[in-house]
């Protein structure tokens, strides 16, 4: 039995599309302006100018990250990573929340994670 997984229609990227990425029911993509992260039910954005850094963190902090962050699935593929932003849109099928001075925690695969931080420095 095959399950086709459904991510709701990102209106328009914003910027050169770099890398798609679908890992453990989950879509990654970046492009020139964004960080798109994706599962069936809900998406983050990130602009790339509003992340003020990138860093791989431990097992431990990923699965209990602290107060003021926001935590994609923690299984899946991948390292963990914690990225600071100044601003994360949290998108669901009801409404947009903005929030801000945010830590997102998810898993990237080594290569999306040098690619953003290799786009991170051209912006910077």
């Amino acid at each position: 039995m095959v399950f086709l997984l459904r991510f709701p229609t990102v209106k328009s990227l914003r910027g050169e599309l770099k890398r798609s990425e679908i890992r453990g029911g989950i879509r990654y993509q970046l492009t020139t302006k964004e960080f798109i992260l994706q599962r069936p039910e809900q998406t983050y954005r990130i602009d790339l100018e509003h992340i003020l850094g990138v860093t791989e963190c431990s097992e431990e902090e990923i699965k209990a990250p602290p107060l003021r962050s926001v935590r994609s699935r923690v299984s899946g593929t991948g390292k963990p990573y914690k990225i600071v932003a100044t601003l994360l849109y949290s998108i669901t099928p009801n409404r947009v929340i903005e929030q801000s001075r945010v830590s997102f925690y998810t898993r990237l695969s080594p290569a999306f994670a040098r690619q953003l931080s290799e786009l991170l420095m051209q912006t910077g």
